[in-house]
């Protein structure tokens, strides 16, 4: 259909953009997209909970690294910066272990841990992929093991046998932070293990190396296990939150829309409407349009309750095509129907209802042997100046869809044009 112009105003508030003001915190928070609220996703959903693994849906894994992201940035920051330390702290147990090369020990940590400061700042500062933020601390664990077998290397000390099993510490430093992706945990972790054994083989004689094997492997498994449990949490966590999520949007398409029609119903209309109004009245004309189906009692008496929601649906369809963008359509009650035109004059507001009434007049339900036509009567009332409240505004399209009702129905009417006294006495009678 043509639209009707809009009056160009500079600063034009938008009725979707009040809609996303008055959503709630919840929904701004949404890991879930409305599109994927079906019942299809919802069993994807349900399945991957059942799934021993919890392996995460294809169509799930972008939020699914957006919601980690959310949650596990600050603690993967902070366990980095909290293993710098620890790495900085072993100084001490060198100083007193390997005192021979303490001063190297104390130069080549303090140096790691600027340059380790320095990547983290700008890792966590710019990088947004939540998969290598999680490989931080593995890999920068492993330039720690390569750094500290370099210092057993280069010294002399009678305490190297001993002190080579503090180094078991690092493969359950490395899969501590590991969140997300579990099978580059076990990619991490045989890297972090290959500089370990490494040099401890270079630093032992065979036996020892063995022995060592023994201590060792037990740990690497605990750490790896612990890894497994860190990502399956993670991904349960996920999981039931976008089940939650599924569970909020349906229930808010519920308490918004009109099981029959499909539109918004008036409890949404209400709320949306009013924030809008009180949000342009002072910037811009708006008008309000009431309508309803002429004799509609006598459509259900006569074909039955089933053909009243047909035309319902009719009429919402036809509707909502004859609806421009920023419009507003709702099911107001019944058989009544209400849209709130923003920026619309008088003149604009009686051409889109007039073009609504003929397009419905036009419109038929096919029945068995017959096609049912019907009509509606419509009410248009403009937003006065300064007017910032949308209760008075609805009675005037109120009265005046109750006067076309009066004057033979299948017509609109505005409520300037009425006569006011004639209304009063309407009124008395209704």
């Amino acid at each position: 259909m043509q639209d009707a112009p809009h009056s160009d105003t500079t600063q034009e508030i938008s009725p979707s953009k009040v809609l996303l003001q008055s959503a709630s915190h919840s929904a701004q928070r949404s890991i879930l997209n409305a599109s994927h609220c079906d019942i299809q996703s919802r069993q994807l959903i349900e399945n991957a909970l059942k799934d021993p693994i919890a392996k995460i849906p294809a169509v799930f894994k972008h939020n699914y690294y957006q919601f980690q992201y959310r949650h596990q940035k600050s603690y993967l920051k902070q366990v980095n910066y909290v293993a710098q330390l620890a790495f900085l702290i072993y100084f001490w147990a060198d100083h007193f272990v390997i005192p021979d090369v303490s001063t190297l020990s104390g130069m080549t940590r303090v140096i790691a841990i600027l340059i380790g400061c320095g990547l983290n700042f700008f890792l966590f500062k710019y990088v947004r992929q939540i998969q290598w933020l999680d490989l931080i601390l593995p890999l920068s664990t492993s330039v720690s093991a390569i750094i500290w077998f370099e210092l057993l290397l280069h010294s002399t000390s009678a305490w190297i046998s001993t002190y080579l099993y503090a180094s078991v510490i690092l493969i359950v430093l490395g899969n501590l932070s590991i969140q997300v992706h579990f099978r580059r945990s076990l990619i991490t972790s045989a890297l972090i293990s290959v500089v370990i054994l490494y040099g401890v083989y270079r630093l032992s004689s065979l036996q020892d190396f063995y022995i060592f094997l023994l201590v060792y492997t037990p740990i690497l498994l605990f750490s790896i296990y612990i890894a497994w449990i860190n990502t399956l949490n993670a991904r349960k966590n996920f999981l039931r939150a976008l089940l939650e999520d599924w569970n909020y949007h349906i229930l808010n398409e519920m308490a918004q829309t009109d099981e029959l029609t499909q539109l918004h119903n008036r409890r949404h209309f209400m709320h949306a409407v009013g924030h809008l109004i009180q949000a342009c009245c002072h910037e811009s004309t708006a008008a309000l349009l009431i309508f309803d189906v002429d004799r509609f009692k006598v459509i259900n008496d006569t074909y039955g309750h089933d053909v009243g929601d047909r035309v319902l649906r009719s009429i919402a369809e036809v509707s909502q095509r004859e609806m421009r963008q920023g419009d507003i359509l709702a099911r107001f009650g019944g058989e009544e129907f209400i849209v709130f035109l923003p920026h619309t004059t008088k003149q604009d507001a009686l051409k889109i209802a007039e073009r609504l009434r003929q397009k419905l007049s036009q419109q038929g339900i096919s029945l068995q042997d017959q096609e049912l036509h019907f009509s509606v009567s419509v009410g248009v009332a403009e937003l006065g100046v300064a007017q910032c409240n949308l209760e008075p505004l609805i009675k005037q399209a109120d009265l005046a869809l109750y006067t076309a009702k009066h004057q033979g129905r299948n017509c609109v009417m505005h409520y300037d044009d009425l006569d006011l006294a004639s209304c009063e006495r309407l009124e008395l009678v209704r």
